[in-house]
């Protein structure tokens, strides 16, 4: 069965290594091929959608009928930012974390479906500084908690030096790790967010939403959080720069993400067929 959906990861997949993180030209051309075929193109990332815009115009993914899975999973979007499905946090838990936040003076923020970082940490945090301008996006200061009402959070994030965060993880992970995915996703980032926010289950989401297949999917990604991707798609490909576990994971491993091993693998699955 054709493949009419491509989940692809962002950063070390999609993009060159640091300190360029661009895509290449043949990335790009071959994306642009694939959309006039009626293909999907759809960028999946930890990153909110303003961390992603910038790429999806680079790239031509422009159009409303055009989806994004962004905030690792937590929200399905269009392009444009209709949402179509979320595994967001509860108002209720983002409040207990951020008094526990208080209360041991760490930095954190809460990303809101907007891709605003929300904080009542007046200090804020150059963790946190440096992660909202990586986001492209807008970070807001708050008097109090109870001024997060009426928003809808993806992930909840503690933004504090390794050392710190080496001790705080076991009491997060005690706390909320039953109940909610936690996760050290960079040496100075710990992240809570809803059990079911994956690649994986935001493809599926968005596979449904669609009406297609899971025969008519295919994911491609470099590292551990890309693996549910993997599980969703029929087809999951691994960067030639992957992680051991996502190699042998993987149908298939394509060049690694300085020698556009994205539009390889797009050549060989959609375009050259």
């Amino acid at each position: 069965m054709a493949i009419k959906l491509a989940a692809i990861d962002i950063d070390n997949t999609l993009l060159t290594s640091a300190p360029e993180r661009k895509l290449t030209t043949e990335n790009i051309q071959s994306i642009q091929q694939a959309l006039q075929l009626g293909i999907k193109i759809v960028l999946c990332s930890a990153r909110p959608l303003a961390g992603v815009k910038r790429f999806l115009k680079q790239a031509g993914i422009t159009s409303n009928d055009q989806y994004v899975i962004v905030d690792n999973g937590a929200l399905v979007q269009t392009v444009t930012g209709k949402t179509l499905a979320t595994h967001t946090l509860a108002q209720q838990t983002v409040s207990q974390l951020a008094q526990l936040c208080q209360q041991n003076h760490w930095h954190y923020n809460a990303i809101d479906s907007t891709s605003t970082m929300c904080t009542t940490d007046m200090r804020v945090g150059f963790y946190t500084v440096q992660l909202a301008a990586k986001y492209q996006a807008p970070l807001q200061v708050f008097d109090h908690i109870a001024d997060f009402s009426q928003r809808t959070f993806a992930k909840f994030g503690i933004t504090e030096v390794p050392e710190i965060l080496d001790e705080i993880e076991p009491e997060i992970q005690q706390k909320f790790g039953s109940s909610y995915y936690v996760v050290r996703s960079r040496p100075f980032l710990l992240e809570v967010l809803d059990q079911d926010a994956n690649k994986g289950q935001a493809l599926t989401d968005l596979a449904q939403e669609l009406r297609l297949k899971k025969q008519e999917t295919m994911a491609i990604g470099d590292e551990i959080n890309d693996l549910p991707m993997f599980k969703a798609a029929e087809l999951g490909v691994s960067m030639g720069n992957g992680v051991p576990a996502v190699k042998k994971a993987a149908d298939h491993i394509t060049d690694d993400n300085d020698h556009s091993g994205v539009g390889k693998a797009l050549h060989k699955f959609i375009l050259d067929l």
